[in-house]
């Protein structure tokens, strides 16, 4: 699965400050991903206002004329500055609780630099599931009928839009990322090195489960900011074996 690790930070980032709260309104912010990042894909911005929050800061800046809020990872930064940044995610309505305030708009970023380039940004490698410390399975036993993770990755495009039924064991749970439980599911099995299905899901299950899940099988599905996966099995139901 290709899933942009910067951009998974600027989500967890995200759910830091928002405490997994439900009702928030997120807005595309273009980011591009290349090796060398011009100006021309950057925010060249001016600090007016700085409002330090532990690990984070809050900055009131201004770019073309145009002032807004948006919040960084706290760092050594001077009121009147200018400083550039790359990308970013909107917030709408966003309260922080800590400053005991509510943002209109606010953009989250994973940092500031000084430099109008940033030569050493290499482009994140696909995620694939071949996690380092990911819990080895045997190949379950299923009933006839059931398919094992190789059939439906080898044959995408003959389970694609359709509801895919899969039994496996849980090896990573993310909660309410976008709003969803994302779920990772193995039966021993792969097909060209990926041995999981990711599943997203409004249950929950924990690591070691062992799982049916029936969703419908996506291909190259596309949140937005840069974060896609090659197949997904979505809005399942779990069953608890």
């Amino acid at each position: 699965m290709t899933v942009k690790n910067n951009v998974v930070a600027l989500l967890v980032m995200v759910l830091v400050f928002v405490g997994c709260k439900d009702k928030q309104g997120y807005s595309k912010v273009k980011k591009e991903v290349t090796t060398t990042i011009s100006s021309s894909d950057s925010h060249k911005i001016v600090v007016k206002e700085l409002i330090p929050a532990g690990t984070y800061a809050y900055l009131n800046v201004e770019e073309n004329n145009k002032t807004y809020w948006m919040a960084v990872p706290n760092t050594k930064i001077v009121v009147g500055d200018t400083y550039y940044y790359d990308g970013g995610m909107m917030m709408k309505s966003f309260e922080s609780k800590q400053l005991k305030r509510t943002f209109d708009e606010i953009i989250f970023a994973e940092g500031i630099r000084t430099s109008p380039t940033s030569e050493k940004v290499v482009k994140p490698k696909a995620h694939s599931h071949k996690e380092t410390k990911q819990v080895e399975v045997a190949k379950l036993s299923k009933e006839n009928g059931q398919l094992y993770l190789n059939q439906i990755l080898s044959n995408t495009k003959k389970y694609a839009n359709k509801k895919v039924e899969f039994t496996g064991v849980v090896i990573k749970v993310n909660k309410q990322i976008m709003k969803k439980n994302w779920i990772h599911i193995v039966d021993g099995s792969e097909f060209g090195g990926v041995k999981s299905l990711t599943v997203t899901t409004d249950q929950l299950a924990k690591v070691g489960d062992t799982v049916t899940v029936v969703g419908k099988l996506i291909l190259d599905k596309d949140f937005g900011y840069g974060y896609v996966y090659d197949v997904l099995l979505e809005n399942a139901k779990i069953k608890k074996n």
